[in-house]
């Protein structure tokens, strides 16, 4: 038996490197039809979604979706958090994913769980572009503590190094991108665009273009 944890920060903090393309209450609604996405790839993929967050707003939004909230109880960080939602867990495995991957749909997340299901101390981590975790997948829930910020996929393979664990290391493109800046958001633009992500974007007059130069990829402009 599998479950998939979300943490989602509080709303009104969230992306604020956005804030030049995106008002706080766009970046909110971002926020959510992210999540969305992202539990359109999780919903078949396992038996129980929650999502720990302090933002009653968000634990609201995902009640209706069919997610479970937990709500974070004195907490003082992301792993802090994660630990507390994984104790209020009873399933055996164990996946985290952050909130801002919509391409995750994309991926056939089941086939990546039972992975981990079917190995005793086992761990599965999808790098991220900067050295994060986008995805980490847990058997048993415990086996290792979740390390996140900084380079927490070094932090993660050197956890399970130390304690002995089984580690499986998924590169996906798509998994590896999560949204965090203007730029980000193109990638969204090609590859997304049967995501809700990609609709809310379309609906604000927001678009993508090529940019040939060292500055990046893509220039985003509104309408």
């Amino acid at each position: 038996m599998s479950s998939v944890v979300i943490p989602v920060s509080p709303l009104k903090s969230a992306k604020s490197r956005l804030k030049d393309i995106l008002t706080p209450d766009e970046r909110e609604n971002l926020i959510k039809n992210m999540l969305l996405d992202v539990y359109t790839g999780l919903k078949n993929a396992c038996n129980s979604i929650y999502v720990v967050s302090k933002d009653k707003d968000i634990l609201s939004f995902s009640r209706e979706l069919g997610i479970i909230p937990i709500l974070e109880n004195d907490t003082k960080d992301l792993n802090d958090a994660l630990q507390y939602a994984i104790g209020r867990i009873e399933d055996d495995t164990v996946a985290i994913v952050p909130a801002d991957v919509p391409l995750i749909r994309k991926e056939d997340i089941s086939r990546l769980i039972e992975k981990v299901e079917n190995r005793k101390r086992s761990v599965l981590i999808c790098p991220s572009r900067g050295g994060g975790t986008n995805l980490l997948i847990l058997n048993p829930k415990d086996v290792i503590k979740p390390s996140y910020e900084g380079f927490s996929f070094l932090k993660h393979c050197e956890l399970c190094r130390r304690n002995k664990v089984k580690l499986y290391i998924y590169s996906s493109f798509y998994i590896s991108i999560d949204i965090n800046t203007p730029e980000d958001l193109g990638e969204v633009f090609i590859h997304g665009r049967d995501t809700y992500t990609y609709k809310y974007l379309k609906e604000l007059g927001i678009s993508a273009h090529p940019r040939h130069s060292s500055a990046g990829r893509f220039v985003i402009v509104r309408d």
